[in-house]
């Protein structure tokens, strides 16, 4: 069976039909931005989205010794509550994903491991961030945790299976990368 469409003959739509003519920064602050991105589409129409940019992101799937996730719970404005997150955070300027997750891991948890990046996605589809999944082994406490002056956080230990019953509650903020780090471990 054949396809109506191949490399040949791209989706309509395609990427080298979208012809960016502008962009304007419509709000910064906090290392956070909303940017109206304005587009020639393959219609011919031109439109203008709002697309926040992020600075990228790590999250990681930590496992301690005895096999136990290690998930933080804090609250966060955004949503209004405490949630519960994988240990992560941020990229600092010219700091590769892995270097950060066992930076923000140490900071938040107090524990540090044998670290491997799994994989990444991007925030949303009106988004540049990228957020970058690490699995962590082996992890042991190595000194009580540091977080930065805004983060009051609660370190929780769960085992894989808790951990994917928090994942379908609603109350978690890293569940794709979550999933990503599930999988790479095996335990899915």
């Amino acid at each position: 069976m054949s396809r109506p469409w191949s490399s040949a003959n791209p989706l309509p739509g395609g990427r080298k039909d979208w012809e960016q003519l502008s962009r304007t920064t419509a709000y910064e602050a906090y290392g956070r931005a909303v940017v109206d991105v304005t587009y020639r589409l393959p219609s011919g129409k031109v439109d203008t989205f709002s697309v926040r940019e992020d600075a990228p992101s790590v999250a990681v799937l930590a496992l301690t010794e005895a096999g136990e996730a290690l998930v933080t719970h804090q609250f966060r404005p955004g949503p209004g509550q405490f949630v519960y997150e994988l240990p992560g955070g941020y990229l600092n300027a010219g700091e590769t994903p892995l270097v950060a997750a066992g930076r923000e891991l140490l900071e938040e948890t107090g524990y540090g491991g044998d670290l491997e990046m799994v994989g990444h996605c991007f925030g949303d589809s009106y988004s540049s961030s990228v957020k970058f999944c690490v699995v962590g082994r082996h992890c042991r406490r190595r000194r009580p945790p540091q977080p930065d002056d805004t983060e009051y956080i609660e370190v929780m230990h769960v085992s894989p299976g808790e951990l994917r019953r928090l994942l379908r509650t609603g109350d978690v903020t890293d569940v794709d990368l979550a999933y990503l780090g599930l999988d790479a471990l095996g335990l899915l």
